[in-house]
């Protein structure tokens, strides 16, 4: 039986998952009324285990039936990885500067356009409709956001 990447990761994800809730446990996770400091990252561990757990045992479920459940990265979907980590450190690189907005903006037209292969004018108005969809969210909530030189 060989073991495909997704099955390999979801175990490696499925053992970190346990490692942080035993971590986490050990802080205090408290109640729901009076939340200790090991409360969240338990619950985002236990979550990620869940779901990482779900998929290993799909995994294996499919491994067992078939023989050729080896799934590999085709070669010309590495540039796109790489494409997506350039533009995140980009991102966060330009985050104060730019202000969030524009930096969302700029971000997601390079996903969307260089990654996903959509239409220009698609890629674009995407990336500007989720970005002033996003400013409105965090304004309303009362977010405080990095803004950019023009004040957006």
């Amino acid at each position: 039986m060989r073991f495909s990447p997704d099955l390999v990761a979801s175990a490696f994800l499925t053992a970190l998952a346990a490692a942080v809730c035993a971590e986490a446990y050990r802080l205090g996770p408290g109640d729901i009324g009076n939340p200790g400091p090991g409360f969240m990252p338990l619950a985002t561990a236990g979550l990620l285990g869940l779901m990482a757990l779900g998929e290993l045992a799909r995994g294996l479920v499919s491994a067992a039936g078939s023989d050729a459940s080896e799934i590999t990265l085709r070669r010309g979907r590495w540039a796109d990885v790489l494409v997506v980590l350039v533009a995140l450190a980009v991102f966060g690189r330009v985050l104060e500067t730019a202000g969030v907005t524009i930096s969302t903006f700029l971000l997601l037209s390079v996903l969307f356009g260089v990654v996903a292969r959509k239409r220009w004018w698609v890629a674009l108005l995407a990336a500007l409709l989720i970005a002033a969809v996003l400013r409105l969210v965090f304004k309303a909530l009362g977010v405080p956001l990095p803004e950019g030189p023009l004040g957006i």
